[in-house]
């Protein structure tokens, strides 16, 4: 069961995205400013889609199970070695680590993508926010060295 937090008089982050496709917009728009990853380039694509990948599975999970998505933050870390992706919600209940695919998975009803952001992340950090939620954030390697599992 999920721990829903009172969130009344909380509200979404000013400039926040509301989507995954707004969150991934601001991804795409990071990562093609900085010329780190480099388009066109069979790494540079690998990389940008774990960053796309791993920014649609954690805003998707703040909407579907966390009571939306209150914050969203994306950031080249020291170097450009990886891409710091910070997203905050309104559950205080982390997620299971390590993570692991429910029964239902397995007919479809999800349970990949938790598994699949320790996979493509260097690091995972769930700590709890102000207002009785969670912040996630991760860190996306930039230089194609993924977390192992």
């Amino acid at each position: 069961m999920l721990d829903h937090a009172d969130t009344s008089g909380i509200g979404t982050s000013p400039g926040a995205p509301r989507t995954a496709l707004q969150a991934r917009d601001r991804v795409r728009a990071l990562l093609g400013s900085c010329a780190i990853v480099r388009a066109g380039t069979a790494d540079g694509e690998a990389l940008l889609t774990d960053a796309l990948l791993v920014t649609s599975e954690l805003v998707t999970n703040a909407i579907r199970h966390g009571g939306g998505l209150l914050g969203f933050d994306a950031s080249l870390c020291a170097g450009d070695t990886g891409l710091r992706i910070a997203v905050t919600d309104a559950v205080g209940t982390a997620p299971p680590c390590p993570p692991a695919r429910p029964a239902g998975a397995a007919t479809g009803q999800g349970g990949y993508g938790w598994p699949l952001v320790h996979r493509l992340t260097r690091s995972v950090r769930i700590t709890p926010a102000a207002h009785g939620g969670k912040r996630i954030e991760v860190v996306v390697p930039l230089d194609g060295a993924a977390h192992s599992p």
